[in-house]
This record gives C-alpha cells, sequence and structure tokens, in this order.
C-alpha cells in the first residue's frame, strides 16, 4: 500500500485528484500492474514476489513536491481489513475501531435512525467483506451489545436480506447497493415534508396520523416527516447569554419624569452607565449634574439595525412619537440646499 502525501502544494480535494490522475496517466498505466486501486491518495498495488518496487520508485521520484510512504502487507486499506492467506489470495472483512460504538438504543432519536444505523452496516459489509455471513453475526453482537432489542436487529437483517434477494434476482448482483426506486420519477403524486421536533409520543402519534392522513386523502400524496432533534450540550450552553445585546434604541426616565431616549451600536449596559456618570456630557449626565438626588430608570424600546444611519433615522421617529423632554434640540444648524443659488 503506497499512500501519497502532497508537503508543499496547497490544493484542494479536487485539483488533488486532478493530479494524481495525471500521474497515474504517465507513470502507472504505462507500467501496467498486476493490480493498482486508488481513493484520493491512498493506492493499493500488488506486484510479484521478489521483484523490485520499480512502480514506486517511478511515482516517488514523478514530482519533487510530492512524498510517497509505503506499507509492505498491510493489515487494512482504508475500512478494509486484509487477510492475506498462504495461497497468495485474500480474504477482506470491515475494518472497524474498537473505540467506535453505534448509537445507543436509549438515545433519544427516531427509531428509524437505529434501524439506518443497522442498514449502512449491513450495506458496507455486503460491499467490502469476502464472509458476509460471519460480517452479520459480528454486526448482531455489536449492536446486541449496545442495548439493541435482538428482535429489532433480526427483523432489520431479515429485511435486508430479503430485499438484496429479491434485486438480485430481478435487478442484478450490484443494484442493491443503491435502491432503483431512487431514480424513478414519480410525478403523480404530490410531494409533502413535515418538519416537526422529535419526542418519543410525537414518533407514536406520527403513525397514526400517517394512517389517517393515507386514508383520507386515499392515498393520493406522498408524505414524509423530517424530525427536528437536539444535541444535548444544546441545553448547557457555555456561556452565559447577554441580556442586553447591541444595537438597541433605549429610554430612560427620571423619578422627576423628565425622559430621554438614545441608540447604541454597543451594549445598552455600558451606555446607561456613561448616562449616569456625572462627569461626562450626555443630556442624562447634565440632568443628573444639576439635581445629584435624581436617578434614572432604562429600558430597551427595540432592536437597531448595526448601520450608524438607520439606527439614527430610528431613533429619530420614537422621538417624534413620544417626544422626550432631554431630547429637546437647542441648538441647530442652518442647512442649504443650493450653496450656488439657483439659476
Amino acid at each position: 500500500m503506497i499512500q501519497s502525501k502532497i508537503t508543499d502544494l496547497s490544493v484542494s480535494v479536487t485539483f488533488s485528484d486532478i493530479f494524481m490522475n495525471k500521474m497515474e496517466q504517465e507513470t502507472v498505466t504505462p507500467f501496467d500492474p498486476i493490480f493498482y486501486r486508488r481513493y484520493v491518495d491512498n493506492i493499493f498495488v500488488r506486484r510479484k514476489l521478489h521483484t523490485n518496487d520499480e512502480l514506486f520508485q517511478r511515482l516517488n521520484n514523478y514530482h519533487p513536491n510530492i512524498k510517497l510512504s509505503i506499507e509492505t502487507k498491510p493489515s487494512k486499506f482504508l475500512d478494509t481489513k486484509l487477510i492475506l492467506n498462504s495461497n497468495g489470495t485474500y480474504e477482506t472483512l470491515v475494518y472497524r475501531k474498537s473505540s467506535k460504538l453505534p448509537t445507543p438504543w436509549t438515545s433519544k432519536v427516531p427509531k428509524r435512525y437505529k434501524r439506518n444505523n443497522i442498514l449502512g452496516d449491513l450495506h458496507r459489509s455486503k460491499r467490502i467483506s469476502s464472509n458476509f455471513n460471519q460480517e452479520v453475526e459480528v454486526i448482531r453482537g455489536k449492536y446486541k451489545k449496545a442495548g439493541f432489542p435482538i428482535k429489532f436487529i433480526n427483523s432489520v437483517i431479515r429485511q435486508f436480506q430479503t430485499q438484496m434477494d429479491n434485486e438480485i434476482t430481478n435487478l442484478g448482483e450490484e443494484s442493491f447497493i443503491i435502491p432503483p426506486y431512487l431514480f424513478e420519477e414519480n410525478t403523480s403524486k404530490p410531494f409533502i415534508l413535515l418538519e416537526l421536533p422529535f419526542c418519543e409520543s410525537n414518533e407514536l402519534k406520527s403513525k397514526t396520523f400517517l394512517k389517517k392522513f393515507h386514508k383520507f386523502t386515499d392515498s393520493n400524496f406522498s408524505i414524509a416527516i423530517k424530525w427536528k432533534t437536539k444535541q444535548v450540550k444544546s441545553f448547557f450552553p457555555l456561556k452565559d447569554k447577554n441580556p442586553h445585546p447591541s444595537c438597541k434604541i433605549y429610554e430612560g426616565e427620571c423619578k422627576c419624569g423628565m425622559n430621554y431616549i438614545g441608540q447604541t451600536k454597543r451594549n445598552v449596559e455600558i451606555r446607561w452607565a456613561e448616562h449616569n456618570n456625572p462627569s461626562l456630557n450626555s443630556e442624562p449626565a447634565k440632568h443628573l449634574t444639576r439635581y445629584s438626588d435624581h436617578m434614572f430608570s432604562w429600558k430597551i424600546l427595540c432592536n437597531a439595525s448595526s448601520s450608524a444611519g438607520l439606527r439614527k433615522n430610528l431613533e429619530a421617529s420614537f422621538i417624534a412619537l413620544l417626544r422626550p423632554t432631554l431630547n429637546e434640540q437647542k441648538d441647530f444648524e442652518r442647512l442649504i440646499l443650493f450653496r450656488n443659488g439657483v439659476t
């Protein structure tokens, strides 16, 4: 097995694949090895015993910016476990990491997700393993250990084997990997997708609902349910929520009855603290300077845009509507529309 590592080229997977294809056409194709397969930049090659590995040398010398590493007699290739027999043939099994466990049966996810986990394992085993019956027993034990009821596991396995046998008979040996109905264009029935929050009670009620729906519509619609699930960590946020985020229009009212409306892009708590500081130059601060025993109470009127112009327009609208006493304009600038006059 040969693994290539592109050390100096920062390229996407697509450009990497283009490069590897070009290298194969110029190096591998003329050499014509006994067996050659590649997935992205992982290469599996067989050569005659006690012969020099000329292909590895050709690949390694193809370009100065790539470096190839080699592993002889590998025990696995990607997710395939390889067993070399004494006669030179290989047996294949699914390679599974011992630390990777399936979704527990007690996990709060739709039952069809758990069913699809088993089906996915069965499809992969059928594609990879040279001893599918052995893999079925491994899968049965794997999910039984995860708490799956043995009746449920056996039901899924029987469904898979029945579907596989039918499709091999009707459409050929490899057809069961991608069900043929996925390619059929069925425009006779309108499709409806329902998105619902997942919980066990909703899942149970949905079965009754679907039966009644098909009966009521005489099965003239295709309907599917998309369950919305949440991760446990979403219920325990690591950061405290900010009670007063930025970009707000706010109002402050003094105990004497005077009020003020303002806007800020920053956190309103910081802006309110500035208004309550008599040493600063805002209108509420000036009021507190004159009346040191007074105090403002603050509230948020609405959210505002991050754009300063839009925020000020919204602030002006609230001022025109509520007419706060401390926002009264005492100074103004003369507006000249035509500085050079009109002719």
